[in-house]
């Protein structure tokens, strides 16, 4: 039998901010700027404040339940058939998120470093490394991203300051971007970006009470807003914002357009150790919460009989999901590799 353990609150601000923050480094900055144009690093703001607002109600919602999980208080309030069905909700919005950041990742290799390798393969490797995070428990997974956490810190800050030499401040403007409307709007409709803080209310039996959940939950929002926020103002910074949207991981585009003469250059493998390990942790965080609610909502007392099976549904997932990405991607995949090979990335306004 798995056993969820306990842990502190450094080792959940590690495991909520990398879970969240993740995802910054795959397209999300592109879709951003496609939006909003350049007022994508402060519409990140309004996002995590509106996240913030959720937070603090579901903060004041385990506290009127003390002791209980999110599926627990499902059933309290609504019964038990009801409150099953909210769960399988809940079950089947974290499926779809791990799905969809899976399936992001796998994209982003194909494109710049994989390109001739199948999705299949890539997914499995993925599962493979998930599954054994989650078999070895919750608190090896929080341990295990309490202990990453510095290292990905450093790499991140040391990405976005050896790239200023690609920052152009003029590129901040317009700042309103495609106007304050849109992007208020925007912000609030992106909030979600944020929504991985719910796992905090199934987790919370890991936890030492309801205090370290609410200071766990508070400054892993604040950090995970400071790193998404500084990544859109240096993709910002560093590309126009009208090629900026076409551009498929900017992150990794950035730290590939690093040059400090003849021996500091190519950087890359830092930012892919960055990519690589934030992903696993992200989608192990992910995958273990969904054996969670599956384990409750079926009541199994064992989680380890269901890992292989729920990976497998997963894997299955999100192989149709790569299946069914439109033919224009696969051209896609092979312009940026032959742009990457000639090395005409490097954008030059006139």
């Amino acid at each position: 039998m798995i056993k969820d353990g306990k842990f502190g609150v450094h080792e959940t601000i590690a495991l909520l901010t990398i879970t969240i923050s993740a995802k910054v480094f795959f397209s999300s900055p592109s879709v951003v700027v496609a939006k909003v144009g350049t007022a994508g690093w402060y519409m990140t703001l309004i996002s995590a404040f509106v996240a913030f607002l959720a937070t603090v109600l579901l903060i004041r919602l385990l506290s009127i339940y003390p002791n209980k999980t999110l599926m627990e208080i499902y059933e309290i309030v609504y019964g038990k058939v009801v409150g099953k069905i909210l769960s399988l909700i809940l079950f089947a919005s974290i499926l779809i998120t791990i799905v969809a950041n899976s399936r992001e990742f796998i994209e982003v290799m194909k494109v710049y470093d994989l390109p001739q390798s199948p999705p299949s393969y890539l997914l499995i490797l993925l599962f493979l490394a998930v599954s054994v995070l989650a078999y070895l428990g919750l608190e090896t997974i929080a341990r295990f991203s309490k202990l990453m956490a510095f290292f990905l810190l450093l790499v991140y800050i040391s990405v976005l300051v050896l790239s200023m030499k690609l920052y152009e401040p003029h590129r901040l403007f317009p700042i309103l971007g495609y106007g304050l409307d849109t992007t208020v709007l925007s912000g609030i409709q992106r909030s979600s970006a944020y929504g991985e803080i719910i796992i905090i209310g199934v987790i919370i039996g890991s936890l030492h009470g309801l205090k370290h959940a609410k200071r766990a939950a508070y400054l892993s929002l604040i950090i995970s807003a400071s790193i998404i926020t500084t990544a859109l103002l240096a993709f910002t910074l560093a590309f126009p914002y009208y090629t900026g949207e076409e551009i498929t991981a900017p992150i990794y585009l950035m730290a590939t357009l690093i040059e400090y003469g003849e021996f500091i250059q190519r950087i890359e493998p830092l930012f892919f150790f960055l990519w690589n390990i934030s992903t696993v942790i992200s989608v192990a965080a992910l995958f273990y919460v969904l054996i969670i609610i599956y384990a409750y909502i079926f009541e199994l007392d064992d989680k380890r009989p269901i890992i292989i099976p729920l990976g497998i549904i997963q894997t299955v997932e999100k192989v149709s999901a790569v299946l069914l990405l439109p033919i224009h991607f696969n051209a896609l995949i092979w312009y940026n590799v032959g742009m990457k090979s000639r090395g005409v990335f490097h954008v030059n306004e006139q």
